[in-house]
């Protein structure tokens, strides 16, 4: 009995001052945030450059780190004694080229975390915390260019004779230079005051509605301001302005650009010049759609002002006179910084266990992922895989537990989110404890190894709670074989059908796709299936698989999980070599012209389009819908045929504002989409009662380990994990002394002995209302077949 005081007092006063503690490690402070990145320099050899990083916590020390121009790898920088604090500098004397390249600071803090576990010493009970060390955060890269201009390529002089009254473009074809030099113009060696136009692959002038006294010759001067290097062109334009030509079809004196990359919130001119006579009059269309709004004519083409992602697609000029015509396809591309929209979750992973995180990211063109853990960049290896902006790590370890850091960069910049990766070791059980059951090696008779339930492989069948064997595909019917086309270089759509049988109703699908032609390890027998995390709608049989490889070879399937929770997968597809488009691509299939969409309900919006070349070789279209509020992705449903024309799509929110819009496709690739349009779908006639919205994925909330917060404070973190260790003692504590009370009351077994219970639920289909979990990686330990008969069990 004093025993057991003692144990219930030292719980109480645990209690009250874990509670003490707990105020603060409550907090939802914000975390640690680079307040200042180090920016981004150009600088001539033999300058001294200053990079400077600023966090809005202090500290314990910085590093700095290089990445050289073309390498893949950071180095560290020497520093003779790596400061703490807010901010860090780090002077570059760049005076050789190999200093060019990346650049980045990285932060570290003191963690601490939990290594415990409840144990037995010499009859004692034992609780183990301590410090894990130090966890890094690593700032955007910035990178260090060298200034530097080349001179001019020779040329021959060029001679114009032109109307009076055409607009004339004089181009200045400026060399490489970093940063862009500074154009003049000279007209008979004098300079002109006038000011060239942002170029297109050169400086331009333009004289406006030329006059006999513009004839003359021209050249140009481009200059380094950070070098201070100036050079001159090598060839001259001469230019002749007459009042009279003979009639004269228009042509163009200066070959339009056919491609336009402009940074999104960018202004940009669309160029093309022609002159004829009498002077012809040029007209701008946009494929498929109207001009923007923020687009107008002038002299130098057709200027947009505030480009956004919309409007990209192909713009035609058309110049016209009485003579004739001639017409020019110019692309404009909306290129856009990157942006971490979804970092890696808050994650618990136990050690020795599987590590699946993904990184959310946008940006065109698509950005490369850097995955790091304490500011460490990881590189893949046997137990680590990163694919696209997902993360695979097979094994576990402890080293991995602090900060894990994804960065998204393109040409046009970087950018990056993090949280906490916490590892649970593995328990250590003391001599003096016994698992229930007796058994040995630890394993008690419901398959629980150190507590946590092992998962055991079995056949295509399942037992009932009658203990008899029940026929998986006997009720649920699987979806057919999948079709599959390209998108891009990195996505294909995948396209499915279900059979028309009697069966369980299906409450949503997965798609699971497999690389071939990977060269199988001596651990492994062949690559894995890989799960897309996206639940899909039953009404849904279309889904957009992304951040695969080009010019890979995949299989893929469906997987469709029925209203038992319990799961078939489809026969496999036929061998998709995902090919690689070099270049610029000419994308010939034809984008169709959506006409119209009308509210037909509540729940229903019908759409319109036309098929612009119905002599193209297409298989149907795919249309895409998202609620206007959502910035989410759309979802996709597939038309089949070449001459559709229309689809209701259902199950919408009443009284909602959606976004629309079309592809056509065939097996080898997919169109542009076409302009968006938006309906609302009507209110519906009687206001039902609010209904609560199920959790995403349905069914019960998941029980993991996984938590996603919005911010963390690196104090609050040392004083929830030390509070972590102190109710581990008390709950512990509490544990033995209610298990010696009721070992005294009672040596008969509970009721409930026979149900293991596991992260809240009863294992082994005790309970039916949880809806089965498909892992990201659900058959990465089993031997996967060809063989579309055998339907593998995809494992909670």
């Amino acid at each position: 009995m004093a025993a057991t005081r003692s144990f219930f007092t030292d719980a109480v006063w645990l209690f009250i001052l874990l509670g003490y503690m707990g105020v603060s490690g409550q907090k939802s402070e914000p975390g640690m945030v680079f307040t200042k990145h180090p920016r981004a320099f150009i600088a001539p050899l033999g300058d001294e450059v200053n990079f400077e990083c600023s966090l809005n916590l202090a500290a314990e020390k910085f590093v700095w780190r290089h990445r050289p121009l073309g390498s893949k790898d950071w180095r560290l920088i020497d520093s003779a004694s790596p400061a703490g604090g807010k901010t860090s500098k780090h002077v570059v004397y760049f005076d050789d080229e190999s200093k060019a390249g990346d650049y980045r600071c990285v932060a570290f803090y003191g963690i601490y975390t939990t290594r415990a576990h409840s144990c037995w010493f010499n009859g004692s009970l034992c609780v183990v915390c301590e410090f894990a060390g130090t966890s890094g955060l690593a700032s955007n890269p910035a990178r260090l260019t060298q200034a530097r201009i080349e001179r001019f390529v020779d040329r021959s002089d060029v001679h114009w004779t032109v109307p009076a009254g055409s607009n004339v473009p004089i181009s200045c074809p400026v060399p490489t230079s970093v940063p862009e030099a500074i154009v003049q113009f000279f007209k008979d060696g004098s300079q002109i005051e006038t000011l060239a136009s942002q170029p297109g692959s050169g400086k331009v002038m333009i004289l406006e509605r030329a006059r006999a006294s513009d004839s003359g010759s021209y050249h140009c001067q481009a200059n380094n301001y950070i070098t201070s290097e100036t050079f001159t062109s090598n060839h001259k334009t001469v230019l002749r302005v007459v009042k009279q030509m003979p009639d004269q079809a228009p042509y163009f004196i200066k070959q339009p650009l056919h491609e336009y990359e402009v940074e999104r919130g960018k202004n940009v001119t669309l160029e093309c010049f022609a002159i004829g006579y009498p002077i012809p009059q040029v007209t701008w269309t946009k494929l498929g759609s109207v001009l923007p709004s923020r687009s107008a004519y002038s002299a130098n083409g057709l200027s947009i002002s505030n480009v956004q992602p919309g409007d990209r697609g192909e713009y035609d000029c058309e110049w016209r006179n009485q003579v004739g015509q001639v017409k020019a396809s110019v692309i404009l591309t909306v290129v856009e910084a990157p942006a971490v929209l979804q970092p890696p979750r808050l994650s618990t992973f136990p050690e020795g266990g599987e590590l699946e995180l993904s990184c959310n990211a946008s940006g065109q063109p698509p950005p490369k992922i850097e995955w790091l853990i304490n500011g460490e960049t990881l590189q893949p290896s046997k137990n680590l895989e990163i694919k696209g902006s997902n993360l695979y790590i097979s094994l576990v370890e402890k080293r991995h537990a602090g900060i894990v850091q994804c960065v998204a960069s393109n040409d046009y910049g970087s950018h990056s989110g993090y949280n906490f990766l916490k590892v649970s070791p593995k328990q250590h059980m003391g001599a003096a404890y016994k698992p229930r059951g007796g058994g040995g090696g630890g394993n008690n008779e419901h398959g629980m190894v150190g507590g946590v339930h092992k998962h055991t492989r079995g056949g295509g069948r399942r037992r009932g709670k009658n203990g008899k064997r029940k026929d998986r595909l006997a009720i649920m019917v699987p979806p057919n074989q999948p079709n599959i086309t390209r998108l891009s270089d990195v996505s294909v759509m995948v396209r499915w059908s279900v059979p028309e049988k009697s069966g369980l109703p299906i409450q949503f699908f997965k798609v699971q796709y497999r690389e071939l032609g990977q060269k199988p390890s001596s651990n492994s027998k062949q690559a894995k299936w890989m799960t897309d995390s996206t639940e899909i709608a039953s009404h849904i049989r279309s889904f957009e698989v992304s951040d695969l490889q080009p010019d890979h070879t995949y299989r893929f399937r469906i997987a469709a999980v029925y209203s038992n929770n319990d799961n078939a997968v489809s026969p496999i597809s036929v061998r998709f070599h995902l090919t690689r488009k070099n270049g610029f691509d000419t994308n010939t299939m034809p984008i169709p012209l959506l006409t119209h969409t009308e509210a037909l309900g509540p729940t229903e919006i019908r759409l319109l389009w036309q098929n612009t070349n119905y002599s193209a070789d297409i298989d149907g279209f795919y249309v895409y819908h998202r609620a206007s509020t959502s910035a989410g992705d759309y979802i996709k449903t597939t038309v089949e045929g070449r001459n559709a024309t229309n689809i209701t799509i259902a199950h919408l929110q009443p009284d909602t504002a959606y976004e629309f819009k079309v592809q056509s496709f065939s097996v080898s690739a997919a169109s542009e989409f076409s302009q968006i349009l938006k309906q609302k779908t009507k209110k519906p006639a009687t206001e039902a009662p609010p209904v609560r919205q199920p959790l995403p994925g349905g069914g019960n909330k998941d029980h993991s380990t996984v938590e996603t917060v919005d911010s963390f404070n690196i104090y609050a973190i040392i004083g929830g994990i030390a509070g972590s260790c102190l109710l581990l003692v008390a709950v512990t504590a509490i544990g033995v002394t209610y298990k010696k009370s009721k070992q005294k009351q009672s040596r008969e077994p509970s009721q409930d002995q026979s149900k293991p219970i596991s992260n809240g639920r009863v294992l082994n289909g005790n309970i039916a209302d949880s809806k089965i979990n498909i892992t990201s990686n659900p058959l990465a330990g089993l031997e996967s077949s060809e063989d579309p008969r055998q339907q593998p069990k995809v494992s909670d």
